[in-house]
This record gives structure tokens, C-alpha cells and sequence, in this order.
């Protein structure tokens, strides 16, 4: 698996930067060989990858250069996959030379495959607004047979154009007992070839949107820095700087969501068509969210044509009713969600490893296979259920900790290395590891402790203690609580006042600490401390370990919204702590808090939960009798368009830290806004899919304690507390308006 761009991806993107910049015709098409791009070897072409067609395509969008897809790549897909041999020796070598320029009539509604034209020895019918058909040598055009669809290719004769909404040419074309020739044998069904060349001109128009969703953010960006009012420039106003973060979350998402249909075209039809319909379906929303954004934060400006805004909002709106509408596209996408083995498997397929990928080597899989037989064989019913029954976002501590004994050495900790006590996995095979255990329902028990204090000690911990607490982490004898937030300080952490003042060998600690998750299970809490107040706040901040049954700690429990006893407010009244027990040199607390929040927002691999989960609505729903249903249906494929894109959010970072990168903070923000808003939108669907049995009340906690039920009754039992619960969501580990100003801060200054 490899999603970091390589040296071809890299090239082209700039030599085609250049050009478009300069304005470039069809004839610098040719010369550049971006007409052979799409077109195999075999016939004289390059042979592209979607990488790097999809590279080629962004650009043409940033630039606002419509025709190369429905010219070129449209073209070429339809002729190799159906036409015969001898067609695509006579074309294809011209077309990717720029000899012959073909024109594709293919749409007539809103649906991919919406065909009233006919072929009965000859063609009937109506094409409206065909790109190009004036400038074209050959027209290719589908039809009805008596198998199905076919492909007849037609010598244009003259049809009035007219603009086109993107800045191209188009023309409607009328057939009535038009000669015309056959693509391919006309007795076979050509709808598996149309839907093939479709998916691979969508992908690529995937690619051109966000191309122009980029243009349209850096556009705004500049914009509000330059443009001045009440006396600064826009860029400073807060409501401002996070709708231009909000619009690049959205980009990223789209990025995501690009690569994924260009690195699926080779897979499987189904494959193919959850990537690129998906793809279709959440990059015609966000991007029109985008244009929409860009126009508004430019004012009047933003609805004249003294900006470029309206000519990508335009793109835009023809990319959302080409090829399929976004709605269709949509519901397509919501037909192969009924497949359990697309809804809940991950992206990951069995393939070589070669260029960008979406690859698993056979090494992985035997991984793969290994874990998913352990938990079968492992995962006892009783601890299975207890998950079931939990609404938290963490495991009831006594079930995690009676699960721990029973992995094997080092699996509790799957990011561990080796020397402290990991199981010296690669990257895909943690990542692999999550989705399996996510798959059986393990508890979740992996939070403060071996998620958050553990790396810190790694890194800036003393030998000694690495030595004391790391094993004692690994065999259950240590629960860690986290001691960040305070009653006055959440968000802005820096603010915080908890004292420790030293005294010898020891610091007195004075103060509280809330929102301590599990604290009344914690035997140690990793706190942020106060020891010194002179200089900017964040300065002054310390890092202490500190025993939770130590004399003066006492706790004040607070119950969540769903009825579960998870946080705690933790006091302090002088409390002694070891000097030996700081991580870290006195004011060193900051950065490594710092660091500690970069496991706790986007360290971790969330797409096996979001997909368990998914699944588990879709069971819920199905009892319900909703799966059936257009508005549930559209609401549940967006939401699996939006996990989609996580997963490849989270497949980039994984790649670029296997290439030796740091991903860094704003993928980690835009990850945990993300991560946060599908688990959101999972639940809260669920919650209102139950119908009146929603409204019942169980006030029982742990819900495990209650009779035994159907497992699915329990998971119905379960929703309305989970979606109570999942409000916390965008609110822990930096709430997301935290995470946008960081976006903010990286996209603006």
C-alpha cells in the first residue's frame, strides 16, 4: 500500500501547472502527450495510471481548462472497452496523436445509464448537449439494442452549438434512421463496457473538481488577507478564518475521496463503482459547499465575473450533472451498501505493490487471517456482549482489564516497539489489527494508558521510568487518568491553575482536575501542573505523575448525558508528589502536552470502529424496516461516503509516516473532526431509526448487568445512550472549533 505521490505524479503536475498557466490549446495537448495519457501501450498511448491521470485532471481544474476528460479520457476508455480490435488500432493511435478527435453522446437524464436512443440497424433519438460535437471527426454514441446498451460510432454531419456552461462547446445531435457502426459485436450487452468508461471519466472528474475546489480556497485565502475592514483584514475575524477552515476539511475529504476512485479502477466492477459513484456523491457535495463558501466570503465581488469564482462554481455545477447526477450517483452508492462485504469490509484488497496502491501484500493477508481466527476462537460471549452494551467511547474498565490476560504477548499494545514489550508490527499490520478487532467487537479498553501516557514516557520519560511504568501498563497493575482540563480551563488549556509548588524532593500539588475519564478505576493520573506563573502561560507548565491513592486526592463523580458514570472531577488538597515522578525538566509541560494531544486527536486508527459501528446501523435500521427506505438509504450512503474518506485520510498518514514523513497537526485536526462528526451522524441515525422504543428509558448502568437479550435487541437497547454519548465527540481531545482555528492558522497565517 502506498498513497504518498511518487516521482511521475510529482513531475507531471508540475510541467502541467506550467503550461495551463500559459493557456494551452488542444494542439499542446498533443505535444505534451497528455492525449496518449489515457490510451494503452499497445495502441501507441502511455498508458496511464489513475494517479497520474488524476494528477493530470486536478490541474485542468485549478485551471479551469474544460474538454481533456470528455475528449480524451472519455473517449479512449469507451473505444478499448468496446470497440473491436480493428477500431482500436484504426483510432485509438490517432486519437492519442491528436489526429482524430471524437466526441462521446452518451447522457440523456439524470442516471448513468438513462438511454431512450435506439439502434435497430440504424439510430434514433435525441443527445442533448454533446461537448465538442461540432469540432469532432467521429461521434461515438450509445443506444438501446434488443441486448441492451451498445456503442455506434456516426460521421458527424452539422448540428448548431452553443456554449456550455463550463466554457466549452456543445451541441444537441438528432438521429432519426442515422447510419451508424457498431463498437464491438452489437448482439452483446455493451452496459458493463459504458459503465467501465464512465466510472474512469468520473474519477478523473473527481480530480478536476478538487482541482478546482483548491482554486477556489487559495482565491478566498487571498482575498480576505488583502482585504481590508473595520480596519484589518478579513483574514483576522475568527467566523471568517474557520468558514476557510471548514472549507479545507472539505477539500481533504475530497482528496480522499479523488484518490480512492482513481486507485479502484482496476479492482472489481463493485469495487470500482463504490469508489468512483462515492466519490461522485461526496465530492459534488462538498465542492458545491466550497464554490458556495468562496463566493460569500468574497462579497459582491464573489457574484461578478471580476473574479474567476463563478467560472470554477459553473465547472462545478456541469460536474454535478455529467456522467450521472450527484443523486444518482448517490443512490448507486447506497445499492452497493446493501453488500455486507463492501459495508463493512475496509479498503485494503489483495494486489501488487506497485506506484500508488490500494494493495495488500500476501504477508498481510496471512496477518490478516491470523488475527481474525484468534478473536473467533478467543473473544468469549460475555466480554463480546459487554462492548455490545457499551455507549462510551471507552470499555467498562473491569472488562478491558479481564480481557487484557487473554492476548497474546504484545497484542494489547499493537503501536509498541518491540523493546518495550510491542509486538514490532509494520504500520499495515496495526492498521489490519484494528479493523479485525473492531470487526469481533474487542472492548476498547486501549485509552489514557496505553494510548497516551505510554508514548510520552517513551519519548521523554527517564529510564527509570520507562522501567516502572511501562510493564506495570502491560500487565493491567496501572490505570492511567488523564489530568488535563480544569472547572476554568478547557479549550484554552494553557490557562490552567493546579499548583505544584516544590518542596525537596517533592512537589505539593493543590487544585483539580475535571472531565478525569475512569478516574474511579485509575490507580495514576497524568496531570499538567502549574510551577510557576511568571511569563506567557503556556510557559511555567509541568508534567507529573501523580498517585491517585495518595492522601488528599478525593473525586467528585459527574454522570454523562447518557446515564453512564465515565468522567470525574478530581481534587488535590496538598498533595505530595515525587520529584522522581516529572516527565520531563521543570516548564517542559507545554510540549509535551503538546505532543500527548497528537496520540489522543489522530494517533490512532479510527476506521474499523466507524465501519463496525456502520454495520451495526444498518442491522438496526433493517429491524426497523428502513433499508427500503430513499431518505434512509441517502442519509446512510452519504455517511458511508464519508467513512470512505476518513479511511483514506487515515491510509495517507499511515503512507506518508511509512515514507519516513510526519503527517503533522492539520491532518490530525482535520482527522479528528472528522472521526467525530461520522460517529456522530452513525448514532444519531440510529437513534432515530428505533421508532417509539426509542423513548424508553433504561436508567440500568453497566447495561451488561440487565437480562440477556437478542443481540440485536441489545443494540437497539444501546442506541439512544451511544448517540447521547457520541456529543462528546467533537468536544474531547480539543474540541473541534480548536481544531479548525489550527487548520486556520496553517491555511491563512
Amino acid at each position: 500500500m502506498r498513497l504518498t505521490s511518487g516521482d511521475d505524479e510529482r513531475l507531471l503536475r508540475d510541467a502541467a501547472r506550467g503550461v495551463l498557466a500559459r493557456g494551452a490549446t488542444w494542439t499542446d495537448f498533443a505535444e505534451q502527450g497528455w492525449l496518449a495519457l489515457p490510451v494503452s501501450e499497445a495502441f501507441g498511448g502511455i498508458g496511464g495510471s489513475g494517479s497520474l491521470i488524476a494528477v493530470l485532471a486536478e490541474e485542468m481544474g485549478r485551471a479551469r481548462v474544460p474538454g481533456w476528460i470528455a475528449g480524451a479520457l472519455l473517449t479512449a476508455a469507451l473505444i478499448e472497452a468496446a470497440g473491436s480490435a480493428a477500431q482500436k488500432a484504426e483510432w485509438l493511435p490517432a486519437l492519442a496523436e491528436g489526429r482524430l478527435r471524437i466526441a462521446v453522446a452518451h447522457s440523456e437524464g439524470r442516471g448513468l445509464l438513462e438511454v431512450s436512443t435506439r439502434w435497430d440497424g440504424a439510430l434514433h433519438g435525441i443527445k442533448p448537449s454533446v461537448v465538442d460535437a461540432g469540432s469532432a471527426d467521429l461521434w461515438l454514441v450509445t443506444a438501446t439494442t434488443n441486448g441492451g446498451l451498445g456503442v455506434f460510432a456516426v460521421t458527424p454531419v452539422a448540428a448548431p452549438e452553443y456554449d456550455h456552461i463550463d466554457g466549452g462547446r456543445a451541441a444537441d445531435l438528432s438521429f432519426a434512421a442515422t447510419p451508424a457502426v457498431p463498437l464491438g459485436d452489437p448482439a452483446l450487452d455493451a452496459t458493463p463496457a459504458i459503465l467501465e468508461t464512465l466510472d474512469r471519466a468520473n474519477a478523473a472528474a473527481c480530480a478536476e473538481a478538487l482541482g478546482a475546489m483548491e482554486g477556489l480556497i487559495e482565491a478566498t485565502v487571498e482575498y480576505t488577507r488583502t482585504r481590508v475592514q473595520f480596519g484589518q483584514p478579513l483574514a483576522r475575524f475568527q467566523a471568517l478564518r474557520h468558514r476557510m477552515a471548514e472549507m479545507a476539511v472539505k477539500r481533504d475529504e475530497a482528496r480522499g475521496s479523488a484518490l480512492l476512485a482513481a486507485l479502484s479502477l482496476t479492482l472489481s466492477p463493485k469495487d470500482r463503482a463504490r469508489a468512483a459513484s462515492g466519490a461522485r456523491a461526496k465530492i459534488g457535495r462538498l465542492s458545491r459547499h466550497v464554490a458556495h463558501e468562496a463566493i460569500q466570503l468574497h462579497g459582491a465581488m464573489g457574484v461578478s465575473e471580476e473574479m474567476p469564482l463563478g467560472l470554477w462554481l459553473r465547472r462545478l455545477f456541469a460536474f454535478e450533472n455529467s456522467w450521472g447526477h450527484t443523486d444518482a450517483h448517490l443512490a448507486r452508492y447506497a445499492d452497493l451498501m446493501a453488500d455486507p462485504a463492501l459495508r463493512e469490509e475496509g479498503l485494503l484488497r489483495p494486489g501488487p505493490d506497485e506506484g500508488m496502491n490500494l494493495s495488500l501484500s500476501p504477508e498481510d493477508l496471512a496477518f490478516r487471517d491470523q488475527v481474525r481466527a484468534f478473536f473467533t476462537a478467543t473473544l468469549d460471549p460475555a466480554t463480546e456482549r459487554a462492548e455490545r452494551l457499551n455507549p462510551s467511547f471507552l470499555a467498562h474498565p473491569p472488562t478491558g482489564l479481564a480481557w487484557l490476560p487473554k492476548l497474546p504477548k504484545g497484542w494489547a499494545v499493537p503501536s509498541w516497539p518491540a523493546k518495550h514489550g510491542g509486538p514490532g508490527w509494520t504500520l499495515t499490520q496495526r492498521y489490519l489489527f484494528d479493523q479485525e478487532s473492531e470487526r469481533a467487537g474487542e472492548p476498547h479498553f486501549r485509552g489514557a494508558s496505553f494510548k497516551m501516557i505510554a508514548p510520552v514516557l517513551m519519548r521523554y520519560g527517564t529510564e527509570a521510568q520507562q522501567a516502572r511504568y511501562l510493564p506495570r501498563i502491560l500487565n493491567g497493575q496501572d490505570f492511567w487518568a488523564q489530568g488535563y482540563s480544569e472547572p476554568g480551563s478547557g479549550s484554552d488549556l494553557a490557562s490552567l491553575s493546579c499548583k505544584a509548588v516544590r518542596d525537596g524532593d517533592a512537589y505539593i500539588v493543590t487544585g483539580s482536575k475535571i472531565w478525569s475519564t475512569h478516574a474511579h478505576h485509575a490507580t495514576k493520573m497524568f496531570a499538567l501542573v502549574r510551577t510557576d506563573d511568571g511569563g506567557k502561560k503556556q510557559q511555567g507548565i509541568t508534567f507529573l505523575l501523580i498517585d491517585l491513592k495518595a492522601p488528599g486526592v478525593s473525586l467528585r463523580p459527574i454522570r454523562s448525558i447518557d446515564g453512564t458514570h465515565e468522567f470525574n472531577q478530581t481534587f488535590f488538597d496538598g498533595v505530595r508528589v515525587p520529584v522522581a515522578d516529572r516527565v520531563g525538566e521543570e516548564g517542559d509541560g507545554w510540549e509535551i502536552a503538546k505532543y500527548l494531544l497528537e496520540f489522543e486527536r489522530g494517533g490512532s486508527f479510527a476506521g474499523g470502529l466507524l465501519r463496525a459501528l456502520y454495520g451495526r446501523l444498518w442491522r438496526i435500521a433493517e429491524g426497523s424496516g428502513l433499508t427500503t427506505d430513499p431518505l434512509f438509504r441517502a442519509r446512510f450512503a452519504e455517511i458511508g461516503t464519508d467513512i470512505d474518506a476518513n479511511d483514506m485520510l487515515e491510509l495517507g498518514s499511515m503512507s506518508a509516516v511509512a515514507s519516513g514523513g510526519n503527517p503533522g497537526a492539520v491532518p490530525a485536526a482535520v482527522m479528528k473532526i472528522e472521526r467525530s462528526r461520522i460517529r456522530q451522524a452513525i448514532t444519531e441515525l440510529a437513534a432515530h431509526s428505533l421508532g417509539p422504543e426509542a423513548l424508553r428509558w433504561e436508567a440500568t448502568r453497566p447495561l451488561d448487568a440487565l437480562p440477556e437479550e437478542s443481540a440485536l435487541a441489545e443494540e437497539r437497547k444501546v442506541a439512544v445512550p451511544a448517540y447521547l454519548n457520541a456529543r462528546a465527540q467533537s468536544i474531547f481531545g480539543g474540541s473541534n472549533e480548536i481544531q479548525l482555528e489550527i487548520i486556520a492558522r496553517a491555511l491563512i497565517g
